[in-house]
Formats: structure tokens, sequence, C-alpha cells
């Protein structure tokens, strides 16, 4: 299905990336019970710390596709 397709239908697309799954994980009251406060809080900081190390790379995708055309 397309995306307008499954928006017509009410169906809500699982996080495409990291950044996205941290944002609902976030605010989920269950995985902070299950985990505990402190579990749930230093995973959640470990995440963001490697988010941030995925996020900040240079790929060599990005090397050809923009440094090279230079």
């Amino acid at each position: 299905m397309s995306y307008e397709e499954r928006k017509q239908r009410g169906i809500i697309s699982l996080p495409e990336n990291l950044k996205e799954a941290l944002d609902e994980l976030e605010t989920s009251e269950l995985m902070r019970e299950t985990l505990g406060e402190v579990a749930f809080e230093n995973f959640l900081r470990e995440k963001h710390r490697e988010w941030d190390l995925y996020r900040t790379q240079v790929t060599e995708w990005e090397v050809n596709r923009y440094i090279k055309r230079l």
C-alpha cells in the first residue's frame, strides 16, 4: 500500500529510524514500568548516544554523491 492508502485506512507505520523509535519509547509507560526507572533512563541515554554517533558520520555514499562533485 502507498502512504496515502495506509493513511486513509488509519494504518500507522512503524518508526523508520532509531530516533523515531526512541521518541516512541520515551512515551511508553509500559516500557518504563517493565524495565524500571533506572534501566529505562540508562537505556534511553545510551541509545541517544548511539543515534548521535550514527547521524553524524559521513558515509561513502555521501562522499561520492556530494564531495566528489565539487
